[in-house]
């Protein structure tokens, strides 16, 4: 596989073309009135483009965590990224993103929202003065998120599971990293206690019924990922051996699902869904092999290890598709190949 230096300036390019693309759109809005029938960008001044707001929200994260490579320094491209950044991301934008959040408290949620809290982590993180800067922008905008969640999830009476964006667990362990980082410990709570109430008690989850024709996320292996985050170490030792009992290196679930028609949106998901699986896969097996380690565990060893060697093929269509052509997969795909590419960069070290 090539390495992850020679996708910077490939999917740089296709952030920038996105964050600068205002049609085609879709614009998933309640309209209650013909007042509310207007032009994307008079509801969303920074992200009414890259095909709908969640995209645009995501594209301008991965626009952003590709300056901080090495390789961004010298491109050719760096000072457009940084200008188009500091537009869009403007207070003034970050404000009225933020307060059209408020005014639809449904609305992106949790996908979208969770984009939101990722963007302003990585921004407030950032070793680069004008990328740092930025982040005092969209704070707003990360913590009406926060405020969101806070008042949102004590009144959820069961999960979302579906493999698409109403996922509750992909949604609410990105939150939760970004709840850390901003020191926002009361989401950090609501986020763990709700994590607890729907998913503790679930055991031996079904991969063989994984997958519906449109997912780009495994239901399993994103809960799986948030228990990961908020159980102590012992429970977690107890909880995800028992939850990935039934995945074999050899399942469906670790396959990647072919594509037969790349200009269909919703198939194209099917792309993301050996990207993030892949992604899921490389943060799960150490953990897995650190609970075989004590005690020690073979069948879990193996199980961890067989695991792993199913990344490469699992993230190749999904790679390939992100830099296509094909707008319905280009949209989007280039920041879960991204955070893939990150992942398994991390694992080899």
């Amino acid at each position: 596989m090539p390495q992850i230096d020679d996708y910077v300036h490939p999917f740089a390019e296709v952030a920038l073309s996105n964050v600068t693309r205002a049609y085609p759109f879709a614009s998933h809005h309640l309209a209650r009135s013909l007042a509310d029938i207007v032009p994307a960008v008079e509801k969303h001044p920074a992200f009414a483009n890259s095909y709908d707001w969640h995209s645009s929200v995501h594209m301008h994260y991965l626009l952003a965590s590709l300056l901080e490579t090495e390789v961004a320094q010298g491109a050719g491209w760096r000072e457009r990224a940084i200008v188009v950044l500091s537009s869009h991301l403007s207070e003034e934008n970050m404000l009225a993103e933020a307060a059209f959040l408020r005014e639809n408290p449904s609305w992106e949620r949790p996908y979208g929202w969770a984009w939101a809290a990722e963007l302003d982590r990585v921004l407030n993180a950032s070793e680069v003065p004008e990328l740092r800067a930025l982040g005092t922008h969209t704070q707003v905008l990360a913590e009406t998120v926060f405020d969101l969640v806070v008042a949102w999830l004590p009144k959820v009476a069961a999960p979302v599971r579906h493999g698409v964006h109403s996922n509750t667990a992909f949604g609410l362990r990105r939150i939760l990293i970004g709840a850390r980082a901003a020191d926002r410990h009361d989401v950090v709570d609501v986020i763990a206690g709700a994590a607890r109430r729907f998913f503790a008690e679930d055991a031996a989850w079904n991969f063989r019924q994984e997958r519906s024709g449109h997912d780009f996320l495994s239901p399993g292996l994103c809960e799986a990922d948030l228990m990961a985050e908020i159980l102590t170490e012992d429970e977690l030792a107890s909880w995800l051996s028992s939850f990935l009992s039934e995945l074999s290196p050899e399942s469906p679930a670790l396959t990647p699902v072919k594509v037969l028609d790349p200009t269909d949106g919703q198939q194209s998901h099917l792309y993301g869904l050996g990207l993030s699986v892949a992604a899921s896969v490389m943060r799960l097996a150490p953990k897995l092999e650190a609970i075989a380690e004590n005690p020690s565990d073979d069948v879990l060893m193996v199980q961890a290890k067989g695991m792993l060697t199913r990344v490469d093929s699992l993230m190749a269509p999904g790679l390939e598709a992100a830099v296509s052509g094909e707008y319905v997969s280009s949209h989007w795909l280039a920041t879960f190949a991204w955070e893939a590419l990150i992942q398994r960069v991390g694992h080899q070290h």
